[in-house]
């Protein structure tokens, strides 16, 4: 791929949307933190995530802090960072929200964050008083705690617990930043590793509990997610470039990102949905300085600007790029402004746009579903075959992706080291079911539901596959500002066999886009896979395929079907580390020691002897 026809892809999502500011009314936006009661506790807010020492932690009514902006704009968005500090005997148990006689838990964490919108007429004379209230309890004879607030919080459903009492306690790792591993109780080196973890109340269970979290290192090695509008419930992906122009009144993605719906049946299957976030954690449930990366393409290489994430309620997010008081926060317009239209083998998507400002809108806010292995009954990302594909009760496809994955459920990965007499590819697995990332494979499976195929998308890059691979991978991205031919790859009967759903074999054959009907396709289609038999003579028009392997003959180290001379010279080049055009390794291991030495050639010297 074309760096340069990339340079835009993704840009509107690091550009900030600049509003000019102008001579207006000057609106105050504040905000109050309560505690339930004096005594219990402490609390603090602030518009920044340091935390406070220890002086600063206040009493009933805590702080107020306010802050201004002078715009012509409707409404604007502001961050609150609130903390709780129990007094000693007492625990924190959670954050309400209140809203008139309403009152709504955002958060069991002593650092948490709230996003709020401040009408155009609020003046100083009416500024928008927000309460929070922290909640605290008298501390039982069974305690949870936290081994890092940063990266998870703790809950108990009795906190004033007595003897008798069934308690139970709850870790809550942080959604994109913590993994929970275990409860401690008191010093035992032992993790209880239930979660929730009920137990009754006894002289001998009593004592404190700490759940112990892992930081999953999300600044240098990532996380894999699939990222879902709450408001529309689709699924953001990646299909190109976007224009090369852009104002405020091109703030969408037009060309470049795709929302598509949860309900496609493809939707788990395409490696355009798998994106891995970077960035540093925040320690108030959300990242900073994020770059995303989708089918290879880093959005920090392609934009040069990094963009927040930040915590909404429970595991819900914003996502903004934070310039100045007008940050612009990116949003599924559906139909409204968006692209309804085909992309080869997907079908009805959208783009979504930036916004400077949020509203109370659901179609501003995300989830991320993690694509891991402690969430791999709920989200997960597998392989698709046709039911035309079956073989002795297995089902074949093919998969490229940018991204190094594991083979779950059963499901097989071979590349293609030959194409034997009479239009046979032969399969070789990769034994140890870790596919290296852009690496093009053929997929066994155990049905056509990615569901029960997943491949699981890991952060350690395996290690190459060994041998040539006949089999190779496409991925393209979309731009409509260059020639069609310097991003696709045009497909080429004489060079070229696909593997095709409608026969379940190699094809010259291009696979069709099923929402063209019977046009034809000029270009491969995109994130697939094809063989490379150029240079080859006298290949079928089609291809079967097997995982037999080739027939083996012992000493036969050049895999010309004979056993003589040439394969002692062979044996001896690949011993001395000269270059061997040919070298099949199972054959001219004679002796099945998993190596290949004077003893090997020896024995093929005797064997053309007849001894």
């Amino acid at each position: 791929m074309n760096k340069k026809s990339l340079t835009t892809l993704l840009l509107l999502l690091f550009l900030s949307l600049k509003v000019s500011a102008g001579t207006g009314t000057t609106f105050f936006y504040q905000y109050t933190v309560e505690a339930v009661e004096t005594g219990m506790g402490k609390v603090y807010v602030s518009d920044d995530n340091t935390p406070p020492t220890e002086e600063q932690y206040l009493d009933y009514f805590g702080q107020t802090y306010s802050k201004s902006a002078t715009a012509g704009i409707q409404t604007i968005t502001t961050t609150a960072h609130l903390y709780a500090k129990p007094e000693p005997g007492y625990m924190f148990t959670h954050w309400n929200r209140v809203n008139g006689d309403t009152e709504t838990t955002i958060s069991y964490t002593k650092n948490t964050t709230d996003l709020v919108t401040t009408i155009s007429n609020t003046t100083i004379d009416k500024p928008n008083k927000v309460l929070f209230k922290a909640y605290f309890a008298k501390t039982g004879i069974v305690y949870p705690v936290s081994s890092d607030e940063t990266l998870g919080a703790v809950h108990i459903d009795i906190p004033t617990n007595a003897i008798g009492d069934v308690v139970t306690m709850t870790a809550l790792p942080d959604h994109l930043c913590g993994r929970f591993l275990g409860w401690r109780h008191d010093d035992s080196p032992e993790l209880i590793t239930d979660n929730p973890y009920v137990l009754e109340v006894t002289e001998s269970s009593a004592g404190t509990y700490t759940a112990v979290f892992e930081d999953k290192n999300v600044e240098e090695k990532g996380i894999y997610v699939m990222m879902e509008n709450v408001g529309t419930q689709r699924i953001l992906g990646v299909i190109g470039k976007t224009e090369n122009t852009y104002s405020q009144d091109q703030r969408y993605f037009h060309n470049s990102m795709m929302l598509v719906p949860t309900t496609n049946e493809n939707i788990h299957s395409l490696p355009s949905t798998v994106i891995r976030l970077t960035g540093k954690p925040t320690g108030s449930g959300g990242l900073s300085s994020v770059e995303m990366k989708c089918q290879g393409i880093s959005t920090y290489e392609i934009g040069n600007r990094r963009f927040h994430i930040e915590k909404y309620l429970d595991d819900t997010y914003f996502v903004y790029e934070p310039i100045g008081d007008f940050p612009g926060y990116l949003r599924d317009y559906g139909s409204e402004n968006g692209v309804e239209d085909y992309m080869e083998k997907v079908g009805e998507y959208h783009s979504p746009g930036l916004w400077n400002r949020w509203k109370y809108d659901n179609a501003y806010v995300w989830v991320f579903r993690l694509l891991d292995e402690e969430h791999l009954d709920e989200n997960y990302f597998g392989a698709k075959p046709s039911a035309i594909s079956q073989r002795d009760g297995k089902y074949y496809t093919t998969m490229y992706t940018s991204f190094p994955y594991r083979c779950m459920d059963g499901v097989k990965a071979y590349t293609v080291d030959q194409i034997m007499d009479g239009g046979i590819v032969n399969l070789k697995e990769i034994s140890s079911g870790e596919v290296p990332s852009q690496t093009a494979v053929v997929l066994e499976c155990n049905s056509t539901n990615p569901r029960y195929n997943r491949l699981l998308p890991i952060l350690t890059e395996p290690e190459p596959i060994e041998g040539e691979n006949l089999l190779k991978g496409e991925i393209w991205l979309n731009d409509e500002n260059t020639d069609t031919a310097t991003f696709r790859t045009a497909f080429n009967p004489e060079t070229m066999r696909v593997f095709n759903e409608e026969t379940g074999m190699f094809s010259s054959t291009n696979n069709k886009d099923p929402h063209l009907g019977d046009a034809p396709l000029e270009y491969l289609v995109n994130n697939t896979c094809y063989l490379d038999i150029s240079g080859m003579e006298n290949i079928p028009e089609t291809l079967n395929i097997t995982t037999g392997g080739r027939k083996r003959l012992l000493g036969d180290a050049n895999d010309d079907k004979e056993v003589n001379v040439i394969d002692v010279m062979c044996v001896v080049n690949y011993i001395l580390e000269n270059p061997v055009p040919v070298f099949i390794f199972e054959n001219a291991d004679t002796h099945e020691d998993l190596e290949i030495n004077v003893i090997d050639a020896m024995w093929i010297v005797n064997y053309i002897l007849n001894n």
